[in-house]
């Protein structure tokens, strides 16, 4: 009897901690997305085209320089800014000038930026210009998009947008 006796008090002290926590995991239900809502992400890492010219170098100034550091041409390593826009159904979501990274200004530019959106049909333009002398912009990506509750939609850059 003592041995039934424990195995009921184990039970029961299993029931105390266990019934909690199985409410706990599953009440309250929590919604990340609203249930018309879908994703749309944008994701760009590029480097931007190089700002000025190359200029040469005479060989009068090459005479005092060490046979290491003498060459024919210095050239700018600073990087052009992204000029990114996004536009949904004709208003704009995102618009930003994305600065080249490193130290000189001379690296890629990257940015990921993540919109909640209504489901549903919608017109996406996705605008970039990555060279600051040209008016306007290079790369463009106009699509007709079909969002469905919950989905998640990539637009990425690699030689060109797409969408994922």
């Amino acid at each position: 009897m003592d041995k039934a006796a424990r195995y009921l008090a184990q039970a029961l002290l299993y029931a105390v901690f266990f019934v909690p926590l199985v409410f706990v995991t599953h009440q309250p239900t929590h919604r990340h997305l609203a249930q018309d809502m879908a994703v749309l992400k944008v994701a760009v890492r590029h480097a931007g085209a190089i700002v000025g010219e190359c200029t040469a170098i005479d060989s009068a100034e090459n005479i005092n320089r060490p046979a290491n550091m003498q060459r024919t041409e210095i050239c700018p390593r600073e990087r052009s800014p992204l000029q990114l826009a996004l536009l949904l159904d004709g208003k704009t979501l995102y618009r930003a000038a994305v600065p080249a990274s490193g130290l000189h200004n001379d690296g890629v530019s990257s940015m990921y930026r993540s919109f909640n959106v209504p489901a549903g049909p919608h017109r996406m333009q996705l605008l970039m210009n990555d060279d600051m002398a040209v008016a306007g912009y290079t790369w463009q990506l106009s699509q007709d998009i079909q969002l469905k509750p919950a989905q998640v939609l990539v637009a990425s850059f690699k030689e060109g947008f797409r969408l994922q």
